[in-house]
């Protein structure tokens, strides 16, 4: 081991934020994987980035700072290009001294220091800094670059187009603040409606004329590489724009079919910046986490997500995938389209009018010789059969299905016409989500609950209930809506000795469901309620994202 890194397990040792035994586990696992120590000991628990910092300063004789209200100096945004710090993930701060103040997160990281000397022709002066901080500042940084670039631009438009340039603008710019997924921008007889999806809601937020509608779609349609005069087609087109409120990047997908009225246009909003697949990010408690863990490390075999469009699914795959990701696994997906790029995953979309379908992708990966195989959702029989096979032959096969729970996962498959044998001998566990609206922190108000909920309460908790709950009020940090975000909630089936004898025998869903809930599973509403009783959501939310074909 290299003496750097042992010297540092020993200052937190002798600095009393960790004990022999602690260091002797993060070791072993760096042997195992190759990972940085402190890396590992941020995520074991044992320190917090602060301390770990703090430490590394006092070895290397660094100070450690804070980049809190920091801006970037106008002059230093015009001297580094903004990709190399990204790609080095290092911060310039000042210029002191004729000396340029860099912050850094790893101060063994000597390449970095010397690329961004060479660049600005400064000497370079390191200092610590949280890596989150550094992100944060990087944003600002960007968006210092993007105001200059767009003022220039700005003086080059022409006068006419300008108005129509700033609407467009200015509509992203309040979906990005506003949190929203997609605008929808729909004709009508004498306007044209503006909708914002935020949060799994619709919400209108503008009408303009008509004349102004033709001049707004054929901008947005200028931008995101399609067809202008062709109003008569549906057309799919992107553009990635920065946003000068947020300072990040955003990949918008546009998709135009034709109407009675005109032309249907709606704008996917993605979040390219967004980096935290993980599944501690996804808002499971531990026991379910644990078991999520323990699936996704096993060899071979299917895991299933389940669930409506919207639900999420797509983030759990990228989450679980995350987990396993390392230099010794080959992880190739299909997915249609590639919502977000990973490193060290290779990801292929599938292409229709070629006759790349998610069935002719399969065949074609499982010639790459890879370990895990993520396919982006299970549509037809072919695609089912192929994927239950490669898991059947050491491949970890994780997809998605359109099932209203875990259990409808198994009774779907056989529907679909795969053999009972092949699912209880591949499938090992189906995951089931929903997401529902997370209560503002801001302005949420307890209240005491009505007797009708009270009774909703006591079918799941099995007793009277006393307390409080919260509901929404609304305040200027949600935009007056009253929620905040969403959060999952989930239902995880695994499958043991006695479903596989129920899957063979072709046991209906409700007797899976009465057998999986005697083992241990926690079912979707389950789940809801105990997260609405913690003040997260409310019961309303629950029981909404939770209804049953008999409700």
């Amino acid at each position: 081991m290299d003496g750097k890194v042992l010297k540092l397990g020993e200052v937190l040792i002798e600095e009393g934020l960790i004990n022999a035994e602690q260091l002797k586990k993060a070791l072993d696992i760096q042997h195992t994987d190759g990972r940085k120590l402190g890396q590992l000991l941020i995520e074991l628990g044992f320190v917090t980035e602060e301390q770990l910092l703090t430490s590394l300063g006092r070895l290397y004789q660094l100070p450690y700072i804070s980049l809190t209200g920091l801006t970037p100096d106008p002059k230093i945004t015009q001297l580094i290009p903004l990709d190399i710090l990204k790609m080095n993930q290092v911060a310039p701060v000042e210029i002191k001294d004729n000396c340029l103040l860099v912050a850094i997160n790893n101060p063994l990281d000597l390449s970095a220091i010397q690329i961004i000397q060479d660049i600005s022709g400064y000497k370079v002066r390191p200092i610590l800094a949280n890596r989150r901080q550094i992100s944060e500042y990087l944003e600002h940084y960007e968006g210092n670059i993007l105001t200059q670039r767009i003022t220039q631009k700005k003086e080059k438009q022409d006068e006419d187009d300008a108005p129509i340039i700033r609407y467009v603008e200015s509509l992203i710019g309040r979906a990005i603040k506003e949190r929203a997924s997609d605008i929808h921008l729909e004709p009508m007889e004498d306007k044209m409606r503006v909708r914002f999806r935020i949060d799994g809601c619709l919400y209108e937020k503008d009408s303009i004329s008509k004349d102004f509608e033709r001049r707004v779609i054929s901008r947005i349609k200028i931008v995101s590489g399609m067809d202008v005069a062709d109003n008569i087609r549906p057309q799919d087109g992107r553009l990635s724009v920065p946003s000068l409120n947020q300072k990040r990047e955003y990949d918008i997908r546009v998709s135009t079919i034709p109407d009675i009225m005109g032309e249907n246009m709606v704008l996917r909003i993605l979040d390219k910046s967004f980096t935290d697949f993980s599944l501690g990010s996804l808002g499971m408690p531990v026991e379910q986490t644990a078991k999520v863990e323990k699936l996704v490390k096993r060899p071979y075999g299917m895991i299933l997500v389940t669930g409506p469009t919207g639900a999420g699914k797509s983030t759990s795959l990228y989450a679980m995938l995350n987990t396993i990701n390392n230099v010794s696994r080959n992880i190739i997906t299909v997915e249609d389209p590639v919502e977000y790029k990973m490193a060290g995953i290779n990801q292929t979309a599938i292409n229709n009018r070629a006759g790349y379908h998610f069935a002719t992708a399969i065949r074609h990966i499982l010639r790459h010789d890879p370990d895990v195989i993520m396919v982006g959702e299970i549509r037809d029989t072919e695609t089912a059969d192929i994927a239950i096979r490669a898991a059947l032959t050491g491949h970890l096969v994780m997809s998605t299905l359109h099932t209203n729970s875990a259990a409808a996962a198994i009774t779907r498959l056989v529907d679909m016409g795969i053999e009972p044998f092949l699912i209880q001998s591949a499938l090992i566990g189906v995951i089931a989500q929903r997401l529902v609206r997370r209560l503002c922190p801001h302005c949420k108000e307890e209240y005491e609950p009505d007797q009708e909920i009270r009774d909703q309460i006591k079918k799941f908790a099995g007793e009277e209930f006393h307390g409080t709950l919260a509901r929404p009020k609304g305040c200027k940090e949600c935009f007056q809506l009253g929620y905040r975000g969403r959060v999952a909630i989930y239902e995880i089936l695994t499958i043991n000795d006695t479903i596989r004898k129920l899957i063979l025998k072709s046991a209906d869903e409700g007797e899976i469901v009465q057998a999986a809930t005697i083992t241990g599973m926690k079912t979707l509403r389950s789940d809801g309620m105990k997260k609405a009783l913690e003040k997260v959501t409310t019961i309303e939310e629950v029981l909404q994202a939770t209804l049953t074909d008999d409700e």
